[in-house]
């Protein structure tokens, strides 16, 4: 790996990407230099898939036969050690315990083993062993570079010093964020490199919406990827994946809110039946840690009527309320229980003839960020299907969770006069049909395109970019369209007025022509009226959603 001439540069970015907050001395007992060797292995298999192969031809059991240690072999270099089998070894002690990442594993042929922390050997007559200050001193080659520091673990067995080197990172443009700071970056990586096929724009929306309003409904054909996404997404920042995601499958005969809350036992006064979901116990783990997000995943959320089973979470959600769950009170269940904002709900829905639609209180009450299939999309799956390893995403970004929940918690301000423009022509449009929107969804709104531009890098017209316009056309798309439904007589004057918004500057063209997209400021938008147009003319009535 040393000798490898994108080393420096692989490495550098993931300095760049975990930026310090010191600018002097540093006592290394964080976990992000301990897992040090994970982050590096982990981020070659993301993103520079020929050298981890190429790295990954050297890893062969040890010199004495072994099957319990892999190590890394190639000409005069060594690391000795390397790898642990979990099979082996489930659990580690003593001193064993502290010279492993026992937090993570990572998969080798399938198989799970710990990698070390503690790159150091003997030197023998055959091989040089690999310490972690050559390895720093292989990468770095500017010591004005470089400082040292004095690590002293802290742990049962005797203290003892080890000097290593860390590279002071270089703050650019003034961004002093610390090394734990949301990066949407990272997280789109990391979901890219399970093998699941997602857009860049999609993965963005999903978490700039959970920012502005931790309620998302993804919305779309079967079987396109809505509840892996979900998944994946919750996982690759929850540390702790069985405390911090709950999935829950909606039934069709779902009438009340006891599958999610539980009930009071009516045999039993001082009892409590909790509900076998699950729901409960993460939304009492979230109030009891507000500092990490939890995820609640209902899948098939339309598969009943949605008011019947989450009416207490609707009203929490705006309310700020805690929900009643009972008279009594015990250690095991609380009289009533808050929807904290570390709380992020996800919900799916497909859309046939076995599903409940939406009413616009629910709807009024999320994103909806709805599923399309690309052509070129397709084409990749049939051109390279693999398999799919959410492995690879899990726990990938938890060190970022934090901040994501302070984003999430934040208060901002409608400061673009753009902005406010925009919402007033729409809200004007949407008035003449009845169907406007009210101070909720302009402060929602606001806040996802605060977060785009707050998290987006590069400039408004790069591709996967989300600023500027392209901000306001998903903004529009996710808020204010999924509110339309109804009737040819009332749509059409309304889908026609909002499509003419959408046209660029000077541009004039009628609803029902061929769409190309240049000629519009919000295309996705303007794509999605037109099509709402045609089945509400061919049909007598649209919505939304589509089957």
């Amino acid at each position: 790996m040393a000798r490898n001439n994108n080393l420096a540069n692989i490495v550098e970015t993931i300095a760049s990407e975990q930026k310090s907050k010191y600018d002097t001395e540093v006592l290394i007992e964080s976990q992000f230099y301990s897992d040090f060797p994970y982050k590096v292995l982990s981020y070659l298999k993301k993103n520079y898939q020929d050298v981890f192969k190429s790295f990954m031809k050297h890893i062969v059991p040890d010199n004495s036969g072994k099957i319990d240690y892999l190590i890394y072999m190639f000409d005069d270099i060594r690391i000795p050690r390397l790898f642990l089998s979990v099979d082996i070894y489930p659990t580690l002690t003593g001193k064993d315990s502290t010279r492993w990442i026992t937090e993570k594993t990572f998969l080798i042929d399938g198989k799970e083993y710990y990698i070390s922390n503690q790159w150091v050997g003997h030197e023998t007559e055959e091989k040089k062993n690999l310490r972690i200050n050559d390895f720093a001193m292989a990468i770095y080659d500017n010591s004005e570079h470089l400082f040292f520091v004095d690590f002293v673990k802290k742990n049962t067995m005797k203290p003892y010093s080890q000097l290593v080197m860390v590279k002071q990172p270089k703050l650019e443009n003034n961004d002093s964020r610390p090394n734990d700071s949301f990066m949407i970056n990272q997280v789109v990586s990391s979901l890219l490199s399970t093998g699941l096929i997602y857009s860049e724009t999609l993965i963005k929306r999903l978490a700039y919406s959970l920012m502005a309003k931790p309620f998302v409904i993804l919305s779309g054909l079967a079987g396109s990827g809505k509840t892996q996404l979900a998944l994946a997404f919750a996982k690759c920042l929850s540390e702790n994946i069985e405390e911090q995601v709950c999935t829950v499958s909606i039934g069709a005969d779902w009438t009340n809110r006891e599958p999610l809350l539980g009930y009071p036992n009516a045999l039993k006064n001082d009892e409590y039946v909790l509900p076998e979901s699950g729901v409960l116990q993460l939304l009492m783990r979230a109030n009891t840690n507000q500092d990490k997000p939890y995820f609640l995943i209902l899948d098939e959320m339309n598969l009943s009527v949605v008011e019947r089973y989450f009416a207490d979470f609707l009203s929490a959600m705006e309310s700020g309320e805690p929900i009643k769950l009972w008279d009594n009170e015990s250690e095991a269940v609380p009289k009533e229980i808050a929807l904290p904002k570390n709380v992020f709900i996800i919900g799916t829905i497909n859309v046939d003839e076995t599903t409940y639609m939406f009413s616009p209180k629910v709807l009024d009450r999320a994103n909806v960020i709805e599923f399309k299939i690309a052509p070129d999309e397709m084409e990749q799956y049939l051109n390279e299907k693999k398999d799919i390893h959410l492995e690879n995403a899990y726990s990938a970004c938890a060190d970022m969770a934090t901040d994501f929940v302070n984003k999430a918690k934040s208060q901002i301000q409608i400061d673009n006069a753009d902005e406010k423009s925009v919402l007033l022509s729409f809200f004007t449009e949407l008035k003449k049909v009845n169907a406007e929107f009210g101070y909720r969804t302009v402060n929602e709104i606001s806040r996802y395109i605060h977060f785009v531009n707050e998290n987006e890098d590069g400039k408004d017209d790069e591709k996967d970019s989300l600023k500027g316009d392209k901000a306001i056309d998903t903004a529009i798309l996710q808020k204010l369209l999924p509110k339309l439904h109804g009737s040819r007589k009332k749509l059409v004057p309304v889908l026609t007025s909002m499509w003419q918004l959408c046209l660029k500057d000077g541009v004039s063209k009628e609803i029902d022509v061929e769409f190309n997209a240049t000629d519009f400021k919000y295309p996705e938008s303007a794509e999605k009226i037109q099509r709402m147009y045609h089945a509400v003319v061919d049909n007598g009535f649209t919505s939304f959603a589509e089957a």
